[in-house]
């Protein structure tokens, strides 16, 4: 298809878990206004549940029709006493103050605002979505639902600005910079929408978002509580405007939905009377609407374009609402009563994970232009890392910060599937550097559907759900102190107060877990522990339990091999086709490694592990010894058509077919020598990788078709049948009819469901708990032969290769 580019902008990829309505927490910044004559500085509260407007010390302001703001009385309603900054207030002024009682202002105030946005009731006796089991034999692993399935992958979403009679559209070109450039800085910005989401990810989800200009006949403020109208209106100006409007390229899952459509509409929130502001579905008010070629707008998010006249709305709130379209909750309080209630003599803080999380009030964090990164519990529900499970040892654990390392323990409730803790750590650089402090960081997760359906996950100060475990004792004793980092500078270990040990890993039922942390020390960005009370704690230095495996910059001989004499290493094996066109340069085809990865616990970025000679990476010869010399572009190596290591050579006398990790992507480059290959020719090349006490060897088939090609003869006794050979005891199937893949396992827990092109290339990914899966594989990105694999814990069941029309 060929682009009007002069009208819209390719941009870089959602749909939704179920039918939903999320906000964001008021942005906090203080502003001034001329209150008649007095200059006044105010606060916007609350979210799109319920709104407000205060003093910078705390009293509720309400405006009138001519926009003078007056104290509010404890009716909820405006007083007579216009509101001044405390500085201004006189003897009568500060009396009236005196005699309030702000709870009753505040609970007064909400009774005359109620929440406008209600969730849906749900319909049917049963009441569950679809992903809680009804009929199997035995329960999930986690019940807690997936996150949506365009989550990982370079997944496209349509964005319209809209315009209004009175709003033009803010610079498209600005935007898309916004939403998309790489390394963007204006307005002190770490990064894109786009930067921010493939750092979360560690590359495993990088969307691109397209600009589409659009407009609406009336007035913004006009559809505030009309939001349908609006989308409705811009989706017929995006079909007159764009008749070539492909909506195919918006729904990554092929579920007949446009995955996640951001709308945003011109100028400031304030000038559209709070208009929008949360996300939302369709068919929960007045129906999808058609998109053509079958598919439906459905999921979508509205915000503003602009935080004032002359600036873009920074990233934050983008960043927030999308991460609604892909399954997260809001992690602060938000339709309790007492959500903005004074917390100082209360038992409990005033709820929330506040600036922690992006999901709360973290999303303001540097005025919204670096909105703290995902916590480990938020990267495991997108399925871009796994937890460890912690357990008790004579060892020191040790944690590399959370947004390299992609790595954090897990300690989970025996019998209770929905609750565990969660131990990462967390350090002021990159989208953390904002964080109110670092170190190592204990979070309580409860999963519950009743609250995560209603959005309500830490809207109980006394029962959070997705709970930050302060080690000292500040409080944040209102909504604001969210924003303040001198309420949250102890919240991490060791932190402000010096709190070594944790020995309350609790279930909220009572039931200590048997796993405590002492001597913690953090150290040059690493933090360490021991989990039994005598063991001394003196360095975060990390040592590798493979210590007999030398690092492979250290090594000089081409063919040592691993020592097994003092570490027993667990061992896992992983085989691909790669289908490599002939070709006259040094063709390359990528490889993903990612299973292989977590089967090792390498789930973030493997530069520092590499570099550090904690991830070893070798050649496997073939008489099974390792080679940990570098003879192609390090790490990687040139093989010759026996599968052994050689270096490259000019002539291609030897060299036939190299392979070289891309550490940063998880994938190994597989390529050839040009013109010293010929079409028909299959070569076996095999790797392996070694971390801690685990080793996973790599082959890679690599068969040699005519250019352009998708399909070859690949023999049956090739990876396919060493992959086959390492099956799981039990009965694992994979049938294909009429384009349906049908999956049938007989093993409990989360399985993995993978399919790739015979490149090597991942067309479908997705983990499951169930004993059967059923999927539609037509429309997957390529057709003809495919290979399907189904693993579990890095170990595969069944590995078929597929005819897909």
């Amino acid at each position: 298809m060929k682009w009007d580019l002069g009208k819209y902008f390719l941009l870089a990829s959602a749909s939704m878990f179920s039918a939903g309505l999320w906000a964001f927490p008021a942005n906090p910044t203080p502003f001034s206004v001329d209150n008649a004559g007095d200059s006044l500085t105010l606060r916007n509260g609350g979210d799109e549940h319920y709104r407000y407007t205060q003093t910078e010390d705390g009293y509720l302001v309400i405006s009138d029709s001519t926009g003078v703001y007056y104290f509010a009385d404890e009716n909820g309603a405006a007083s007579s006493v216009k509101a001044k900054n405390a500085d201004l207030r006189n003897s009568s002024d500060k009396a009236f103050l005196r005699k309030l009682d702000k709870s009753k202002v505040r609970k007064a105030h909400q009774k005359r605002h109620p929440d406008r946005l209600v969730r849906p009731a749900r319909k049917g006796k049963s009441s569950k979505p679809d992903w809680v089991p009804s009929t199997e034999s035995a329960p999930p692993l986690l019940r807690l639902p997936s996150a949506e399935s365009h989550v990982t992958g370079t997944n496209r979403f349509p964005v319209l600005l809209v315009a209004a009679p009175s709003a033009s559209n803010a610079d498209s070109t600005k935007y898309w910079n916004q939403l998309n450039q790489t390394g963007y800085t204006e307005n002190n910005h770490l990064g894109s929408v786009r930067d921010y989401f493939t750092a979360q990810s560690n590359g495993l989800f990088v969307p691109v978002f397209d600009i589409y200009l659009v407009s609406v006949s009336q007035s913004l403020s006009s559809y505030k509580n009309s939001e349908h109208a609006l989308i409705e209106e811009a989706i017929t100006s995006l079909k007159a405007n764009y008749p070539q409007f492909d909506p195919s390229l918006y729904d990554a899952d092929g579920d007949g939905n446009i995955d996640a459509t951001p709308v945003l509409y011109a100028g400031t929130e304030s000038a559209a009377s709070n208009l929008g502001g949360y996300q939302y579905e369709l068919q929960w008010d007045g129906g999808k609407i058609s998109a053509g070629n079958g598919k439906k707008f459905n999921s979508y998010f509205i915000i503003s374009q602009m935080s004032n006249s002359t600036k873009l709305l920074p990233i934050a709130t983008f960043v927030h609402e999308f991460s609604h379209t892909m399954g997260l909750k809001d992690h602060y309080c938000v339709a309790a009563s007492d959500c903005y209630s004074d917390f100082t003599n209360n038992t409990y803080q005033a709820p929330g994970a506040h600036a922690w999380d992006v999901m709360s009030t973290g999303m303001y964090n540097n005025g919204g232009g670096k909105p703290v990164g995902y916590s480990a519990f938020e990267k495991a529900f997108m399925g871009w890392m796994s937890y460890t499970t912690l357990s008790s040892s004579d060892e020191i654990s040790v944690l590399g910060a959370l947004n390299s390392t992609q790595f954090a323990y897990k300690v989970p409730v025996s019998g209770n599937q929905d609750e565990w803790y969660v131990i990462e750590n967390r350090q002021k650089d990159s989208w953390d550097a904002s964080l109110p402090n670092h170190g190592l960081l204990i979070w309580h997760i409860d999963y519950d559907e009743n609250a995560w359906y209603k959005d309500i996950l830490n809207d109980v100060a006394g029962h959070q759900r997705v709970d930050v475990v302060e080690a000292g004792n500040l409080k944040v004793t209102e909504y604001y102190d969210g924003f303040n980092s001198t309420h949250l500078v102890d919240d991490a270990f060791p932190g402000s107060q010096n709190v070594t040990s944790f020995t309350a890993f609790n279930s909220w039922a009572g039931t200590n877990l048997g796993v405590n942390l002492y001597n913690i020390l953090e150290e040059n960005g690493k933090v360490c522990f021991a989990t039994k009370s005598g063991v001394s704690v003196g360095s975060c230095t990390v040592v590798s339990s493979s210590s007999s495996v030398s690092s492979s910059s250290e090594q000089s001989s081409s063919s040592e091999a691993v020592s097994s004499s003092s570490v027993a290493l667990t061992q896992s094996q992983y085989a691909y086709i790669v289908n490599l066109p002939k070709d006259s340069l040094y063709a390359k085809k990528s490889v993903d490694l990612h299973e292989a990865l977590e089967f090792l616990g390498v789930t973030g970025t493997a530069n520092s592990l590499y570099e550090s000679g904690e991830l070893l990476y070798y050649a496997v010869e073939s008489d099974g010894s390792l080679n940990a010399n570098s003879t192609a572009m390090a790490p990687g190596h040139w093989f010759d058509a026996s599968g052994n290591v050689c270096n490259w050579d000019a002539d291609g006398s030897v060299a036939r077919i190299f392979s070289e990790l891309d550490l940063a992507s998880g994938t190994a480059n597989i390529g050839q020598f040009p013109q010293k290959v010929d079409i028909g020719e299959i070569y076996t090349i095999r790797q392996a990788l070694v971390y801690g006490e685990k080793r996973v060897d790599l082959t890679f088939v690599v068969v040699i078709a005519a250019e352009g090609s998708l399909e070859q003869t690949v023999p049956e006794d090739s990876s396919l049948s060493i992959a086959n050979s390492r099956a799981q005891s039990g009965i694992s199937t994979l049938a294909l009819r009429d384009n349906v893949l049908e999956v049938n396992t007989s093993l409990s827990g989360r399985k993995n469901l993978a399919v790739y092109d015979l490149t090597g290339k991942i067309l479908y990914r997705e983990s499951f708990d169930g004993f059967a899966k059923n999927v539609s594989l037509t429309n997957l990105q390529a057709k003809g032969v495919v290979v399907v694999r189904l693993s579990q814990n890095g170990r595969i069941l069944s590995l078929k290769r597929m005819a897909v029309h």
